[in-house]
């Protein structure tokens, strides 16, 4: 026979699954609105049950309650991977289409006050001098259309040099981001390792932390038995660069091959915009060159391989354009076309690109919620529940305690 106190180790066990489980719930509710907090739960279990002889020639079993084994954040892993992958993808998109547009701000075509409309006017100033060759004011068009390019020229030249200092800034930036992440991710894993692997709210802290970093690089993460996450940089040919190896941190530099996340993107948009930069100093170059090359007079344009160095000299006397002043002058503008037509069919490719993988990591994310984000009715309904077990379980102790006082105090001897 089993003891009459049983019953009341039952309830106690009971009466604490109960409580734990309100506790949580409580936590659940209480951090609804927290970002990156994960749902968690109380995993609970039978306790072994006791021997119990009968008539029989086995011994029955009688159970002995329930323990908890574990309070856990539910997470899919599965679903946490492909979180960080589309992260890094959308990021990289989204960097190199802010450095599309800002090109395509730079470069203002098709525009009043563009490049391509300050070498139209200067050309019609040139055929207007050609109809009128010992026209001063005609000449003197020439020479404010020349002006017109070279500001028009040069301003896009400091544009776009601006522009690479401000995105090698931003990598810097960002690569300091990232190692910053490195480093708040190793100190995590040792507190988590020292806390026993139970630290759900610090796990998901690390989490959070993760997911920033795979916004700036693609990377691997390897869960540890002990609650560690190793964290590796995925490479395209070579195997995964270690970055965090438990406490260990090895720091991205920016020798380090990064082929996706933001990172990669300004790398990317760095050489864009540096081809861009070549092929405007080209066109303008060759522009000016061109302009020079009239029959008679003295060169209009001076210092024309440089962009920033190039000037209109307003005492030159002007000859008449040429049939090859006029071939360059269509080749140049040909040129400027095919770059400007081509920067934005790239532009509208990353928007729409962008747009795709925001829905893609925005279906993803909605997933990832339903598994892991806190539902305010599915906390009540739980809460209820817990609520009517912890009260039955104080039902159970309550009647074992009458059984205890009929048996101690109401059947003494008369």
């Amino acid at each position: 026979m089993v003891s009459t106190f049983h019953g009341l180790e039952t309830g106690k066990r009971a009466l604490s699954v109960g409580q734990a489980s309100i506790a949580t719930t409580g936590h659940n509710i209480a951090n609804a609105n927290t970002k990156g907090y994960s749902r968690q739960q109380v995993n609970q279990s039978t306790t072994p049950s006791l021997d119990v002889w009968t008539n029989s020639t086995n011994p029955g079993q009688l159970g002995s309650g329930v323990s908890i084994d574990s309070i856990t954040r539910v997470r899919d892993r599965f679903l946490d991977n492909q979180y960080r992958d589309q992260s890094a993808t959308l990021a990289d998109a989204q960097t190199k289409q802010a450095a599309f547009d800002r090109l395509e701000s730079i470069i203002n075509e098709p525009s009043d006050s563009g490049l391509n409309a300050a070498m139209d006017q200067l050309w019609n100033a040139w055929q207007d001098l050609s109809n009128n060759p010992d026209s001063v004011s005609a000449q003197a068009v020439v020479k404010e259309r020349a002006q017109a390019f070279v500001e028009a020229a040069q301003a896009m030249d400091s544009s776009m040099a601006n522009m690479k200092i401000d995105l090698s800034e931003q990598k810097t930036a960002a690569i300091s981001e990232a190692n910053d992440y490195l480093k708040g991710i190793a100190s995590l894993n040792e507190s988590i390792v020292r806390g026993g692997n139970q630290a759900n709210d610090l796990k998901d802290q690390r989490d959070v932390l993760v997911e920033k970093l795979a916004a700036l690089a693609p990377i691997k993460v390897d869960a540890q038995s002990n609650g560690a996450y190793n964290i590796s940089l995925v490479q395209k040919d070579d195997a995964p660069l270690a970055l965090v190896t438990g406490t260990t941190v090895s720091e991205i530099d920016g020798a380090t091959e990064v082929t996706g996340g933001k990172i990669a993107g300004l790398i990317a948009a760095e050489s864009k915009v540096e081809s861009n930069h070549s092929a405007l100093m080209s066109v303008a170059t060759t522009f000016a060159a061109a302009n020079n090359k009239t029959e008679g007079g003295t060169p209009l344009f001076s210092n024309t391989t440089s962009i920033a160095a190039m000037a209109v000299d307003f005492g030159s006397t002007l000859g008449a354009p040429t049939a090859e002043m006029e071939s360059d002058i269509k080749g140049v503008k040909s040129d400027y076309q095919k770059l400007v037509s081509t920067l934005g069919a790239e532009s509208q490719s990353a928007t729409r690109s962008v747009a795709n993988f925001e829905a893609t990591l925005q279906a993803t994310e909605n997933r990832r919620q339903s598994v892991t984000g806190v539902s305010l009715d599915e906390e009540m309904a739980n809460l209820v529940k817990f609520q009517h077990s912890y009260s039955a379980a104080a039902r159970l102790i309550s009647t074992t305690d009458q059984m205890l006082d009929t048996i101690i105090n109401r059947m003494a001897a008369r």
